[in-house]
């Protein structure tokens, strides 16, 4: 006599099975799969009890990608399937096997219905920093007087790294250490006998470098000009054995002071390139 008894399900599946000979309800098999409900391509964890045997595949209506293979031992077996991604959310497939049990065999069936995967939000972009530009206004100097046997500190701001070097410090290039979230500083001491131009250079490394330079041995109060067609800002001006300026980046100059027998550091080669042609005119 076959007897057909029909399971409770909860939410996507339900299973249902089908006897052939007498059973005892004590050895009713039955079936169940999680997560409950699922999604299209989701892994289904399949476990049957009460079959003495690991439960076969019969039909699944295109549920699994391959048959689950059952693991485990009587009367509790677990598989793991993979259902289609491209399976209807909201229609039914409907898996069977059968396996052996106490007194005979059963088919065991399971009912479920994939649910429609929730939208995933679209993620908020995460802002980006503006780009570091490196240029005169990320270096402070302690002073811009170039005496002999004196000293000036750089304060650099910058990301990355920093090499400061110069053929007028008694060391090229300068110890220097970081003092701060991207915030470097080094101490340059100049020699006795300072080479003429004088110049620094400090790098930050990825984004760019700036010059400075000076003519210790000019005197007389012989002024050196800004580069043709570079702008002068306007504002006071110190002027001693001469007047130096420095590039900015942007094209324009700034003033720098220079006093006695020192000589201010300038940035750019304007004053090497005016003084080769003030020695032509002389010539």
């Amino acid at each position: 006599m076959r007897k057909t008894f029909a399971l409770a399900g909860a939410g996507a599946a339900a299973a249902a099975l089908v006897f052939a000979g007498p059973v005892s309800a004590a050895t009713q098999p039955s079936i169940s799969a999680s997560p409950n409900p699922f999604y299209p391509g989701d892994t289904l964890t399949l476990t049957a009890k009460g079959c003495t045997t690991a439960p076969q595949l019969q039909s699944d209506s295109g549920l699994f990608v391959s048959p689950p293979q059952f693991r485990g031992q009587p009367t509790t077996w677990i598989a793991q399937g993979k259902t289609r991604s491209n399976l209807t959310p909201g229609k039914t497939y409907v898996a069977k096997w059968t396996c052996q049990i106490e007194g005979g065999s059963a088919v065991l069936s399971l009912t479920t219905t994939p649910g429609k995967r929730p939208d995933r939000p679209t993620p908020t972009p995460t802002p980006t920093r503006p780009t570091f530009s490196f240029g005169y206004d990320d270096v402070q100097l302690s002073t811009r007087r170039v005496v002999p046997g004196g000293s000036t500190t750089f304060t650099v701001t910058c990301p990355t790294s920093v090499t400061i070097t110069g053929n007028g410090f008694t060391q090229s290039p300068l110890k220097v250490t970081k003092i701060g979230e991207n915030k470097w500083r080094a101490t340059g001491v100049f020699k006795k006998n300072l080479p003429n131009p004088t110049t620094a250079t400090v790098i930050c490394k990825g984004h760019g470098s700036v010059k400075y330079t000076t003519n210790p041995d000019k005197g007389d109060n012989n002024n050196m000009k800004p580069k043709p067609s570079t702008k002068i800002p306007t504002g006071p001006i110190n002027t001693g054995d001469g007047t130096l300026y420095m590039a900015e980046k942007n094209g324009s100059a700034m003033p720098l002071a220079a006093a006695g027998a020192g000589a201010a550091l300038a940035a750019g080669l304007g004053a090497v390139v005016l003084r080769r042609r003030m020695v032509r005119g002389r010539s």
